[in-house]
């Protein structure tokens, strides 16, 4: 039989940027779409805000459509989100995707 995991990472809960609750949520997967890309860090704009993420690995272009699945790691004043994931998400379409995920 399979021995269980010791630890287990807190799953990525789906969340728009005005949604993030630094003092809940450890892990959040947000998508929008990168309008700055600078050295180390990418903003996203998903509607609701606007969310600056510290990177590794910049993918992403300005414009692109992505997925990020970032830590929300609480400061004094406010939060950071650092990437863990990347999805480039170009093809997805974006109405349809609104009307599941919202129902």
């Amino acid at each position: 039989m399979a021995e269980q995991f010791k630890y287990r990472r807190a799953p990525a809960t789906p969340r728009r940027i005005s949604e993030i609750n630094p003092e809940k949520d450890i892990r959040v997967r947000l998508l929008g779409r990168v309008i700055v890309k600078d050295n180390g860090t990418l903003i996203i704009d998903d509607g609701t805000g606007k969310a600056e993420i510290i990177v590794e690995n910049q993918d992403a272009d300005i414009n692109d459509l992505v997925r990020v699945f970032t830590r929300v790691l609480p400061l004094e004043e406010g939060f950071e989100l650092r990437a863990e994931l990347i999805q480039k998400m170009n093809g997805l379409d974006i109405d349809l995707y609104k009307k599941i995920v919202e129902k």
